[in-house]
């Protein structure tokens, strides 16, 4: 599976019908364009959210993300399988690095997905996700 974005039912009501249980809901968006090869930079100059997808490959490693939001602050969230494993934790401007412990097992994905956020306008990053190493 390759999603965007967490499962959620936001828009199930209970049912008047005694007996009558939910048994699924929609299901994630997904993203089918192949993932950015790692060691690549990325870079936009513009306000808004950017999600990329990097491929990681099948060996374990330590991830490093390199990123430089400049002068006016953005978020990067870097998650895997789901769960966030490297984050700015907010808003933050400059440049400095973030790492994370790839270790795929049989039948994980071999790639992970990387979130920008940028509100303000007039902003412009750049992050370059390495290899595992």
């Amino acid at each position: 599976m390759k999603c965007l974005a967490a499962t959620t039912c936001p828009d199930l009501k209970p049912s008047a019908c005694s007996g009558l249980t939910v048994t699924e809901c929609n299901v994630c968006p997904l993203d089918e364009r192949p993932p950015q090869p790692c060691g690549q930079a990325t870079a936009s100059g513009g306000q808004g959210t950017t999600k990329t997808r990097h491929g990681l490959g099948p060996t374990a490693g330590l991830v490093r993300i390199t990123y430089d939001m400049y002068s006016i602050p953005d978020r990067l969230d870097c998650f895997y399988k789901g769960v966030l494993v490297a984050s700015t934790g907010g808003l933050v401007s400059g440049s400095a690095t973030l790492q994370w412990a790839y270790n795929p097992q049989p039948g994980d994905p071999s790639w992970c997905l990387v979130v920008m956020s940028a509100p303000n306008s007039g902003t412009a990053w750049v992050y370059t996700l390495d290899c595992p190493s």
